[in-house]
């Protein structure tokens, strides 16, 4: 029974009528916005740690690791 469960998680019974843009909106889902959250999330639990370097953009930071912030000059 668990497997019938899990297997109709990823690949349902399109018998039933669903729209086949059911299963692109599943993956896009599953391949982009809920990596995009956790990542996101997790960049703000950081930046809440680091409340005075995310104020300044990391520019005091160790410059050997990249964190996304470049002072164009």
């Amino acid at each position: 029974m668990e497997s019938l469960l899990i297997t109709l998680l990823f690949f349902p019974d399109w018998a039933n009528g669903l729209p086949s843009d059911f299963l692109i909106l599943h993956f896009f889902v599953g391949a982009v916005i809920f990596p995009f959250n956790m990542i996101h999330a997790k960049a703000r639990k950081f930046d809440a740690k680091n409340l005075q370097e995310a104020a300044t953009g990391y520019k005091n930071s160790d410059n050997i690791t990249y964190f996304g912030y470049e002072e164009i000059k």
